[in-house]
């Protein structure tokens, strides 16, 4: 380790050594960032849903429009959470948004919604008292649960001129291998350049599914919706899924 202008550094500081990954991670290498994504449903059905916090099928915004952010409780008024998403051109824009008695618009027209998380606690609180919601009239588009601090969503909608490209994803159930039941995990995307929707990949499993796909990364096309589902043969069932990969700009990335 070695110390300059009070900044504790690595040999490997500048990438020269360092894994490609953790080199995107550290954002070191231009037009590349690390993708992380975390859906959970405690109650998954028969009915196919994305894995994010509702127990419902996910619809999206018609056209991109301000939405208004909520809580559940008075606690959080004051509270800030930073939404991320893409605008009307699926271009990313993000906002930090202070919570209000009666709800906060946006100042920023959102199509997509990507993520949000608590960036400052309400006064005298460490993380969401109450739910938190973005909305549209009544629909949701973004949900952070109950001292979740951020949204857990199996949800992603593809920037323009980028790739999405899958490393990894990880399904856990409370399934018993003995139940007798399995599940389906299923990734359906919906092309908003050609307009295809696609059911890329549904394959059953018990308790446990994972795909590595990290020395052959699955591409997503820019301007792309991908959710990551989940369906029960019988009964209902806890549900988490864990996607990682790399977001890479398509042209006109320049030498660092």
């Amino acid at each position: 380790m070695s110390s300059q202008n009070g900044v504790i550094s690595s040999v490997t500081r500048f990438g020269k050594y360092e894994p490609f990954d953790l080199q995107v991670a550290r954002n070191q290498v231009n037009g590349h960032s690390t993708v992380s994504i975390f859906g959970y449903q405690s109650s998954i059905t028969t009915t196919s849903i994305p894995v994010w916090e509702n127990a419902t099928t996910y619809a999206y915004p018609a056209s991109a429009a301000t939405m208004t952010l909520a809580s559940s409780s008075s606690s959080d008024n004051g509270a800030t959470v930073l939404i991320t998403g893409l605008d009307a051109n699926f271009n990313p824009i993000s906002e930090v948004v202070t919570i209000a008695t009666g709800g906060t618009s946006t100042a920023n027209s959102f199509l997509r919604i990507n993520g949000m998380v608590l960036t400052a606690p309400a006064s005298g609180q460490v993380t969401n008292v109450g739910t938190i919601t973005l909305k549209i009239s009544t629909t949701i588009y973004g949900q952070i649960n109950i001292g979740a601090g951020k949204s857990q969503a199996a949800i992603y909608s593809v920037p323009a001129n980028c790739t999405f490209y899958l490393d990894w994803v990880e399904a856990n159930t409370s399934n018993s291998y003995t139940s007798g039941n399995y599940l389906t995990y299923r990734v359906v995307t919906n092309n908003n350049t050609n307009g295809v929707q696609l059911s890329v990949l549904q394959q059953p499993f018990t308790s446990i599914y994972t795909a590595s796909r990290v020395a052959d990364p699955f591409a997503y096309p820019q301007k792309t919706d991908i959710q990551w589902q989940l369906q029960t043969s019988a009964s209902t069932y806890a549900g988490g899924i864990i996607v990682t990969g790399k977001l890479i700009q398509n042209a006109n990335i320049t030498s660092p």
